[in-house]
């Protein structure tokens, strides 16, 4: 026994329900193809955007952690080398021994000259 409704058995039957009843295709709101095909890879390219963004920030935090660490660096070396001058300073007793260490250290380590002091220096490296 097979039972197929027609469309006259169908629409007899949504009016003795009250018009309730709703076929499968009523229920659906529909999408083109050529739509769903678009927002799919729109959705696509924003995603791969954003995931080489995240990337590069990475990248970016992970140098300037690295710039960090060698500024702390520097400022630790710096401070160890004002804690020994102050020891030094202070350790002298008067401004002329410290004017003189000064003096000393800065022809030494850093390569100051006098005010009409003239530097040789050996290219020859003998």
């Amino acid at each position: 026994m097979n039972i197929r409704r027609t469309k006259k058995s169908q629409t007899a039957t949504k009016k003795a329900s009250g018009g309730t009843e709703k076929t499968q295709d009523e229920g659906k709101s529909r999408i083109s193809r050529p739509v769903f095909v678009l927002i799919a890879l729109v959705a696509v390219a924003f995603l791969i955007y954003s995931m080489v963004s995240i990337i590069s920030i990475k990248s970016q935090i992970r140098e300037r952690k690295a710039e960090l660490d060698d500024l702390n660096e520097q400022i630790t070396v710096q401070e160890i080398k004002n804690a020994d001058i102050q020891k030094l300073y202070d350790s002298t007793g008067t401004d002329s021994d410290f004017s003189t260490l000064a003096e000393q250290i800065a022809r030494d380590d850093l390569d100051y000259i006098k005010e009409g002091e003239r530097v040789f220096v050996n290219v020859a490296g003998d």
